[in-house]
């Protein structure tokens, strides 16, 4: 019977292929002739002649370039020798034969020792479990389970000795002593049983701590920075840690030069409490005096004052280095730079200066989409912009696009620094033509949204908004369907607290966003909207719980609104045992009329299958109330799975949800292919 290789030799195999690639092209590129051998393997019983080749292949390549020789030989027989010792051949022998361009290894094995047990003698205050993680890397029942796993070296019980010490010393056990207390081998030396000895001696803890020199803050505060349980036990790492802290605080208030000493000595501790002193030499208060830059690009576009205004709001107030690197963070975000690099320097006794050296990135960008929807079907587009338009590094992009429905295109300008303020300006100008389910809209108009950060997690905003809009090729009932022609001005206040890890992926944290507008149609007041989103993230192991409300109210002010201004439910972010659009009141040709109260939950658990790939369970419920209709609409449901596969840009969604309760002209679910997260 044929045998199949086994993963590992066929990763040898490659990598024997790899590098012989390799040392062929040096070869090539080399004048010094190669020096061919053979070599062979005798005596070898638990490995390969592949398996066996990997770890020399430093050894080979080195025999190829400076040829066979006895050096050469002897260093391939030592490192083969320490191959199998790390695999538990504690016993092995490796000799050498060197015959004409032949190099043979000759192997007497022994016995292969595996690790059969571990015992830890005088450990009350961590767990076996523990003990077994830092000494092994496994648990007792992988041990039990998988000894081939764990061959028996001395080299190895070192180091987990290493670890265990380590670890009592950060639990406070400074004084612990852990060794090797016996190893015992079976008749065949297969096995090996070892018991470690463990004194764990006095446990510290942190005694008294004190503070010394030029303070200037009160105790309680710089208590208070040390960001540490000084109850609970000591240890050198976290008496640093607390230094570290306590003069960052300081550089944060505008010390630049302070310095901060430690002393804390365990000999000195009485009943196992050290005493902790913290001297503080704060320096000079230092003010910000502004930057300079260098740009290293050979044709620069980016304006020359355009680091000294982003800035420009810090010069003349204390150095504070928290806001100076929020704004460089924010400069790097703008990719407006291929690198920025900055240093500080000292003026005088009490002025600092950042010092910038750069070079700019490619501002033209070129983006293609292609892709597919259940509601739109096919799409593709394309967007085409300047990161740093007329040299100001503020973007301006133009893009458009074509889906089976229609197609849509705008002009976006975006000044993240609105007059040099904290102020962020949006202005948009769009056009689309669009096929609905029983109408079809052109329209066309702009949007301004100008907001600002009033916490690092909560944007605060206003927006105002123009838009025409003619309703045509429409079969739905004209007092259902509402003005045909009409232009829309909008004003509104909006506010997103987000405090998600990734505004595209997220896996934790949470979002919620809110907005207040009121509406006019042809210049009379229609209607007063409101709607509110929350979305929590809660990682559960690889796993991630999604759950998500958003609620939707339309006052009407007039009676005959535009259908186009209503809410929709049903669909892949929405409701997903309804197809887009499909859930609420309905005309008589089957047409989704809207509505003015919508509310929609989802929870969802996805969980990891392979690679990028991975599943998901969800339910849903939501509504969706028109005015017009006198059916009570009622919660509609979901349940369902699907499949996510993460991209850069966010995850590619199929989803399919059924209906529990399908009433009468309902399908018993809909299958959802789409982009991004679902909520």
């Amino acid at each position: 019977m044929p045998r199949h290789p086994s993963p590992s030799t066929l990763h040898s195999l490659l990598l024997t292929l790899f590098c012989s690639l390799f040392l062929s092209s040096l070869s090539f590129s080399n004048p010094s002739t190669p020096h061919p051998f053979s070599l062979q393997f005798s005596g070898q019983n638990s490995f390969s002649s592949d398996q066996l080749r990997s770890p020399l292949l430093p050894q080979i390549r080195d025999i190829e370039e400076s040829g066979l020789s006895t050096p050469t030989a002897d260093d391939a027989a030592y490192f083969l020798a320490s191959f199998y010792r790390k695999n538990g051949f504690s016993l092995v022998a490796v000799d050498y034969q060197i015959s004409a361009s032949t190099l043979t290894l000759k192997i007497t094995e022994g016995p292969r020792t595996l690790l059969h047990s571990l015992t830890f003698l005088d450990h009350p205050s961590i767990p076996t479990t523990d003990l077994f993680e830092y000494m092994i890397g496994a648990t007792p029942s992988r041990l039990a389970t998988d000894p081939a796993a764990f061959p028996y070296t001395i080299a190895e019980i070192d180091a987990g000795i290493d670890r265990l010490r380590g670890l009592y010393i950060s639990k406070g056990f400074l004084d612990v002593s852990v060794e090797v207390a016996s190893t015992s081998l079976n008749p065949n030396r297969s096995q090996a049983d070892v018991t470690i000895q463990i004194h764990e001696g006095t446990r510290y803890s942190f005694g008294d701590i004190d503070f010394a020199g030029e303070l200037l803050f009160p105790r309680p505060l710089l208590l208070a920075t040390l960001v540490a349980d000084i109850t609970g036990p000591f240890s050198q790492g976290q008496a640093l840690a607390m230094q570290h802290h306590l003069q960052s605080f300081y550089k944060s208030k505008g010390y630049f030069q302070a310095e901060v000493l430690l002393h804390a000595d365990p000999s000195t501790a009485s009943h196992g409490r050290v005493p902790v002193t913290f001297t503080i030499r704060t320096g000079p208060r230092f003010t910000f005096s502004g930057v300079t830059a260098h740009n290293e690009t050979k044709v620069p576009r980016l304006h020359e004052n355009f680091l000294a205004r982003r800035f420009g709001q810090l010069q003349g107030q204390i150095y504070q280095p928290q806001k100076l690197d929020e704004t460089y963070r924010e400069l790097l975000r703008t990719g407006l730079f291929e690198n920025l690099r900055v240093s500080p320097s000292t003026l005088s006794h009490d002025q600092l200066r950042w010092d910038f050296t750069f070079s700019e990135a490619k501002s033209k960008v070129l983006g293609f989409t292609l892709g597919y929807g259940s509601y739109d079907g096919a799409l593709a587009g394309f967007r085409i912009g300047d990161l740093n338009f007329l040299g100001n590094g503020r973007p301006l992009s133009v893009a458009a696009q074509y889906t089976q429905r229609g197609i849509s295109g705008e002009i976006l300008y975006v000044d993240p620094w609105l007059f040099d303020s904290h102020f962020i300006l949006r202005s948009r100008i769009f056009s689309e033509q669009r096929d609905e389910m029983g109408y079809s809209k052109s329209s066309y108009g702009w949007r301004i949204d100008l907001s600002r950060k009033a916490l690092p997690h909560l944007e605060l905003g206003v927006f105002t908004q123009g838009q025409h809009t003619t309703v045509s090729n429409q079969s739905i009932p004209i007092n259902d369907l509402g003005p045909t022609q009409y232009t829309l001005q909008t004003l509104g206040l909006t506010q997103n607290t987000d405090y998600r890890d990734d505004p595209v992926s997220p896996r934790r944290g949470f979002i919620f966003a809110s907005s207040l507008d009121l509406a006019a149609i042809d210049r009379s007041p229609a209607f007063l909207r409101s709607n509110a989103r929350l979305s929590y993230y809660l990682p559960l192991g690889k796993s991630l719980l999604a759950l998500g409300a958003r609620g939707g109210y339309i006052a009407p002010i007039t009676d005959n609104l535009p259908i186009d201004v209503l809410y929709f439910n049903g669909g892949a972010t929405t409701v997903r045992s309804f197809s887009e659009r499909q859930l609420g009141p309905r005309d008589s040709h089957n047409n989704p009329l809207g509505g003015e109260i919508l509310s929609v939950f989802n929870a969802e658990l996805d969980f990891p299958l392979f690679g990028a790939l991975r599943g998901a369970t969800f339910t849903d419920a939501g509504s969706l109330k028109n005015s017009r209709s006198t059916d009570d609409p009622g919660l509609r449901y979901a349940i369902g799975a699907g499949l996510r596969y993460n991209l850069p840009i966010g995850p590619l969604r199929i989803d399919y949800g059924i209906n529990p309760n399908p009433r009468d002209g309902e399908n018993f679910g809909a299958f959802h292919f789409s982009f991004g997260a679902a909520f």
